[in-house]
């Protein structure tokens, strides 16, 4: 018997590693899946990969900055199920110039575009996928909402700046979920990875390495792991299955009197 025995749990940005990662989590717990991503075939991959361990799960395509698409994830979960229980808002960017130029920590180089394509993805989708759900369960006086952010929202970052602010709004914007939600006892929490071995740091090695001097020439995966000894008291990078199990907790019964928090899983990156 699981934790989540009976319940429905949609994962955005499903199809990606930390989101797969959430997704098996959840599921492993008893909880059946909605994979949601903007790549339908990553989102098919991750609900094949859960389907063939036994559990169940089904992929849709979502654009989280649509309100018509987070609104049709919505009603894929009713059609699907009858019934859902659980949302985690796990979508969204780094941020990262496009092309093999590495990030400047300059503000003022930052493009429209740029800044735009991070705020909307991961704020205005967090709260265009929220509102699609709310309504549904502030009826049932019952659900549990568990943004992703991170630990860069609790610090600024010398780059990466418009994720940093994005992922500290995302934080914000779930303690006012949290207080208008709470006398329909919907419980909302944030939870805020530390560094973890995904596609987006791979990316972002690559881009350390051509503008940190000291790391020229360095792989991505050695750049990572410098990183990690630097930052991280314990010494060693995050997983996953880290977040998804701090997820699944907050999803289950154990966390019924846990709301309006952000939970840092960052090994002591951060202390607040």
């Amino acid at each position: 018997m699981g934790k989540l025995d009976g319940r429905v749990a949609v994962v955005t940005g499903g199809g990606g590693g930390l989101g797969a990662g959430i997704g098996r989590c959840l599921a492993q717990e008893g909880a059946k899946i909605i994979v949601s991503d903007i790549s339908q075939t990553l989102a098919d991959q991750v609900a094949k990969e859960l389907q063939d361990a036994g559990f169940v799960a089904h992929a849709i395509t979502t654009d989280v900055r649509e309100a018509e698409q987070t609104s049709a994830l919505f009603e894929f979960c009713i059609n699907e199920f009858g019934q859902v229980d659980i949302l985690v808002s796990n979508a969204g960017v780094d941020g990262l110039p496009k092309g093999d130029d590495p990030p400047t920590p300059l503000l003022e180089n930052v493009t429209d575009d740029e800044w735009d394509i991070v705020m909307d993805v991961n704020l205005k989708g967090v709260f265009l996928t929220a509102r699609a759900f709310i309504p549904y369960f502030k009826e049932q006086k019952a659900g549990r909402i568990i943004n992703i952010a991170s630990v860069a929202g609790r610090q600024g970052l010398e780059f990466l700046a418009p994720y940093a602010a994005s992922k500290a709004a995302v934080i914000s914007l779930s303690q006012s979920m949290a207080l208008q939600l709470a006398p329909y006892h919907v419980n909302v929490n944030t939870v805020c990875p530390g560094i973890i071995w995904t596609p987006m740091w791979d990316r972002l090695a690559n881009y350390l390495s051509k503008a940190n001097p000291a790391m020229s020439g360095a792989s991505p995966q050695s750049v990572f792991d410098a990183v990690v000894q630097q930052m991280i008291p314990f010494g060693t990078p995050q997983t996953a299955e880290d977040i998804g199990n701090t997820v699944a907790f907050l999803a289950s019964d154990d966390a019924s009197e846990i709301t309006a928090q952000a939970i840092n899983v960052c090994g002591g990156i951060r202390m607040n």
